[in-house]
Order: structure tokens, then C-alpha cells, then sequence
């Protein structure tokens, strides 16, 4: 559920390998990923990470 919900919530998000551990961790093991109620919350967290310096470089 948490994953369609992030899918649904406007463009898609992609990460690239280097902050792929960033990603994970990010929806893993915070309570905006984990709690139904804090899923737009995740999403913003995750679209903020791939615009982040560490994500965006090549």
C-alpha cells in the first residue's frame, strides 16, 4: 500500500545508486514511511532527497 501511494502522488521519483542507501533508509525506518496517516509526508521526503546535491549528481 505504502509504495502505490507513493506512486500516486504525482510524477515518479527515481533514485540513482548513490543515494539509493539514502532512499531506503529514508522509507524504511522513519515513522513518515511507516505511519498510513504520514505517507504525503514520506513522499515529500523522498522527492526532496532525489533533488538533493547527492542525488542529482552524476
Amino acid at each position: 500500500i505504502k509504495c502505490e501511494f507513493v506512486k500516486t502522488l504525482g510524477r515518479p521519483v527515481t533514485f540513482s545508486s548513490e543515494c539509493s542507501k539514502h532512499f531506503h533508509r529514508l522509507y524504511h525506518n522513519t515513522r513518515d514511511c511507516s505511519t498510513p496517516a504520514y505517507y504525503k509526508r514520506c513522499a515529500r521526503l523522498l522527492t526532496r532527497l532525489a533533488m538533493s546535491p547527492l542525488c542529482t549528481q552524476s
